[in-house]
């Protein structure tokens, strides 16, 4: 170990005793000069009651110690010291002091007793069950007899040893197909339009009348010329004009009354033009031989069931007040026919006026035309009606 001194000198030892510390170099402990010292201040703490307080490295603490306690010093504390000297003085004891008693703890404070809840109401007691009857023991059956012991295996006739077989190869992951996909629903077809009659009939008689040629076009009534044919087929007119160059076909639109003196019946449904017609009120019919139809038409009362369900099929479900001579019935107007009354429909504007018809009406007259396929519906054709 490095030795270093720490102090040259020691403080003279009069002035070491007054102040009761004394320095020691490491020199003077390792050669035992100090010894003296350090016994010296072991009597002095003993005459004096005091301890003695060291400060050396550690190392030295034993053999420091020992000098002190061999001149009589009973109390010795060591501190650990960096410095490679060792300072030693006499210090006064410290005072212990006596601990204070403990204040005694305060009695608790006992906690008042909680009212007794009342006592629950004693409960009811269930009716006892009816003891049941004591069923008689059922006979035990004796148990079966020990099935007999299997017969001991046969020692000569050893079990031929197990055919050792190849192990079959592992099969082969089985592969999921995809999922098929899901074809979109085809798309609903629209509805087809309705087909209009009229056109299947136009196109038969452009292929009969005209060698399959389309109609030149559209003519009126009033346009009609002698000699012009007039081929019907349900609300459908071709006319067919012949001259030099030959036949041409048209259609005919608005109204034309088949009845008028005008138009010569040639087969049915088939009609010459035998003169000019003119766009007058005053219609000349052509005379119908046949058996006189009367129908005596009343207005019906407000309580009448016929009223109700004609102006429920005819006037749609509305009231009618008005009526009608047989006299003011116009070309144009629409006849319903009932047991005993008669419901008129009249184009006014565009808007229809229903009346009821009053008076006695003949049905075979000329003026008027009969619907095919209705019952009771006769449609107006000229404004003399009688």
């Amino acid at each position: 170990m490095l030795k270093r001194l720490a102090l040259a000198t020691a403080l003279l030892a009069g002035s070491a005793w007054a102040q009761q510390e004394i320095s020691i170099t490491a020199k003077d402990i390792e050669s035992g000069a100090a010894d003296a010292k350090l016994a010296d201040l072991g009597r002095q703490a003993a005459t004096t009651g005091k301890e003695v307080v060291i400060n050396a490295p550690k190392e030295w603490h034993g053999k420091v110690a020992a000098k002190v306690k061999a001149g009589g010093a009973a109390t010795v504390r060591m501190n650990d010291s960096f410095f490679e000297n060792v300072v030693v003085r006499v210090a006064d004891k410290p005072k212990v002091e006596a601990p204070k008693p403990a204040e005694a703890p305060k009695p608790a404070e006992v906690p008042k007793p909680a009212a007794a809840p009342p006592p629950p109401p004693k409960p009811v007691e269930a009716p006892k069950p009816a003891p049941k009857p004591v069923e008689a023991p059922k006979p035990v059956a004796p148990p079966p007899p020990p099935p007999p012991p299997a017969p001991a295996p046969d020692p000569v006739q050893a079990a031929p040893p197990p055919s050792v077989q190849p192990s079959a190869p592992a099969p082969a992951p089985v592969q999921t197909p995809p999922a098929p996909v899901a074809t979109p629903a085809p798309a609903a077809k629209p509805a087809a339009p309705a087909v209009d009659p009229s056109v299947a009939i136009k196109q038969r008689f452009e292929q009969n009348l005209n060698g399959g040629k389309p109609a030149k076009g559209e003519i009126e009534q009033t346009q009609l010329q002698k000699g012009d044919l007039v081929y019907v087929d349900d609300e459908v007119r071709a006319i067919v004009r012949r001259d030099s160059l030959g036949a041409t076909l048209y259609w005919l639109s608005g109204e034309l009354n088949l009845l008028r003196a005008e138009l010569k019946p040639l087969a049915q449904n088939r009609y010459e033009v035998v003169d000019k017609i003119t766009g007058s009120s005053n219609v000349s019919l052509r005379g119908v031989a046949g058996e006189t139809q009367l129908f005596a038409a009343k207005v019906p009362g407000d309580a009448d069931a016929e009223r109700a369900d004609m102006e429920k099929s005819y006037a749609e479900g509305r009231p009618v007040g008005r009526s009608l001579r047989v006299d003011q019935l116009a070309q144009g107007d629409m006849l319903y026919l009932g047991k005993t009354s008669a419901l008129i429909v009249r184009r006014d504007g565009g808007q229809l006026a229903r009346y009821w018809l009053d008076g006695q009406l003949n049905l075979s007259q000329v003026g008027l035309q009969k619907e095919k396929g209705a019952t009771g519906k006769y449609k107006v054709l000229s404004d003399n009606i009688e």
